[in-house]
């Protein structure tokens, strides 16, 4: 069994309110995933199937700890929180607006991804970490410009002449 802080042993199927019918029917609709496992968390508990959080763990593949955080959330905050997910999925920081300026920017280039870095911040007041502006990037499409290494003894004008001799220049 499982026992609380004050080593009490816990009646699951009297302190979950849905019915057993009620989570499989919920279980079965359920599209999201990790929704589902939740759903199956609480039904095998209410079914008395499972007496332990440990075990429950064990069957629907969460940690022990994760098992305890979830029934914590159920009891304190009901079943609506308990099946709220608590991210947003493709959400930016940026709104368009600012994206929109941060593509002008980018076309004169930034030295390096702490500039733009200190730039967001500066400008639009958001922090960014480098692996999120490197993210950022990847979805605007913006491409560092770095420059390129360049002989010292190298003569721009017989380059040039050079390029005119090859075909298609």
């Amino acid at each position: 069994m499982y026992y609380d802080s004050k080593m009490r042993r816990i009646d699951f199927p009297n302190l979950i309110y849905q019915s057993v019918a009620e989570l499989m029917a919920d279980e079965k609709i359920q599209s999201n995933a990790r929704l589902r496992v939740r759903i199956q968390f609480l039904r095998l508990l209410k079914s008395g199937q499972v007496t332990q959080l440990k075990q429950v763990a064990l069957i629907v593949g969460i940690t022990p700890k994760h098992a305890s955080s979830l029934w914590k959330k159920y009891r304190e905050k009901g079943i609506e929180q308990f099946l709220t997910l608590g991210y947003k999925a493709g959400s930016s920081r940026l709104s368009f607006e600012q994206q929109a300026k941060l593509l002008t920017k980018a076309e004169s280039g930034f030295g390096s991804q702490r500039e733009a870095i200190e730039y967001i911040k500066r400008e639009f007041d958001r922090v960014y970490t480098q692996q999120g502006v490197s993210v950022l990037f990847a979805r605007l499409k913006i491409k560092a410009k770095a420059a390129r290494p360049m002989n010292v003894l190298a003569d721009a004008g017989k380059q040039s002449e050079y390029k005119k001799t090859l075909p298609g220049g």
